[in-house]
């Protein structure tokens, strides 16, 4: 239907079916019936039935005019009709058990259908091309009117406090449902914290055997005893020549020798290490230094990239005391009585070791053992639940 009308056509005639607001309108305590806003109900009357009507027949004759050549919605003998159709449709609006809120979340198309369930008898006996006209103008009206709804001064201050009302609300919902469930990443974070604390105090300090001097501590502060071994890699090969000297240059040089760092800075780098040594040659001491490394700032250790990793210190001799299982990742640090193992978040350990570069690993290497046990190590090793 070729019914084309401009809102500054319909919106003048729709505020017309509603009382003006008076000066100093502003904040209600609660929605506004749609009966106590219409003009031609009520104590507030100003709108009669003639001019209800006056306004639907304008409404269907600004469309019809509205219509291109050869469009016109409807017969000449229809509009009156149509006209008197919307007014009783129209006039349902005093009578719908709404508030003007409620008004707007129903939408203007759910508004329509809801004035002509109202008053069924209103659209009777008209013909198709004046249902269709009378369906369309009174879907425009209620976009225009849902519209000077939300432009009414005590609607938009009501609204926007009880948007401020139901943000509120969600805030605290959202805030109770973190506080009952909380994030497992904040838990570990949280339990992460304790965990480091306590290996800076295991492990910060050292035995020194062997040093008897008066007054002198059982322990010492790692940081003050610590003497760091140093590695050298091995030699490049030599380059395969064809005699014992280079064309133009002379006599060939041998490789240089790569200068020693020390041990801790030359693991840097490497996702497996073995330590292998005599006993005495320092290999805890060294696995005490690293994982003391890893609880401190980069700006406070000589090894910033140990930041952020997570150290297990697992001595396989206590583990395997007695011929006891090797203890899977959920039970690293009860294994070797750690005292903060009972506030262990479920599953942090299997977190741990499945997340990228975030685990360092220390296993401390007893004396010779059997075949079996080594089995049973090597086994332990390669479980599925161990980092790769």
């Amino acid at each position: 239907m070729g019914v084309r009308l401009a809102s500054g056509v319909v919106a003048p005639l729709v505020r017309k079916l509603f009382v003006k607001e008076g000066p100093g309108a502003g904040l209600v305590a609660k929605p506004v019936r749609i009966s106590g806003l219409v003009s031609f109900k009520g104590e507030q009357r100003t709108l009669t039935d003639k001019d209800l009507r006056k306004l639907a027949a304008e409404l269907v004759d600004r469309a019809v005019r509205s219509a291109g050549p050869g469009e016109r919605p409807l017969a000449t003998d229809e509009e009156q009709a149509v006209a008197d159709a919307l007014a009783t449709t129209l006039r349902g609006l005093g009578d719908l058990d709404m508030d003007d809120v409620q008004a707007v979340r129903l939408g203007a198309t759910a508004l329509a259908e809801r004035l002509e369930a109202a008053s069924p008898p209103a659209a009777r006996g008209l013909s198709r091309d004046a249902e269709l006209l009378h369906a369309t103008l009174l879907g425009t009206a209620c976009l225009h009117i849902v519209h000077f709804f939300t432009q009414r001064s005590a609607f938009v201050a009501r609204t926007l406090v009880q948007q401020s009302r139901n943000l509120d609300s969600l805030i605290t919902l959202i805030d109770e449902f973190l506080e009952r469930h909380p994030s497992p990443r904040a838990a570990d974070a949280a339990f992460e914290r304790g965990y480091l604390a306590y290996i800076a105090r295991k492990h910060g300090r050292l035995t020194i055997y062997g040093i008897d001097l008066a007054h002198s501590p059982d322990r010492w502060p790692l940081d003050a005893a610590y003497l760091s071994l140093e590695a050298t890699a091995p030699a490049p090969r030599e380059l395969t020549a064809v005699g014992p000297f280079v064309e133009e240059t002379g006599p060939r040089g041998g490789p240089p020798t790569p200068a020693p760092v020390p041990a801790d800075q030359a693991l840097a780098g490497r996702d497996r290490v073995l330590l292998r040594g005599v006993a005495g040659s320092g290999k805890s001491t060294l696995v005490q230094w690293l994982a003391v490394s890893c609880t401190k700032a980069p700006g406070e250790t000589a090894l910033p990239h140990l930041h952020g990793r997570i150290p297990f210190v697992l001595p396989l001799r206590t583990l395997a005391r007695d011929g006891a299982p090797l203890p899977t990742p959920d039970r690293f640090l009860a294994s070797v009585g750690c005292p903060v193992a009972g506030s262990q978040p479920v599953g942090w350990a299997d977190r741990v070791l499945a997340a990228v570069h975030t685990d360092f690993i220390a296993c401390a290497t007893p004396a010779p053992c059997s075949s079996t046990a080594r089995s049973r190590r090597r086994a332990w090793r390669r479980s599925p639940r161990m980092p790769r």
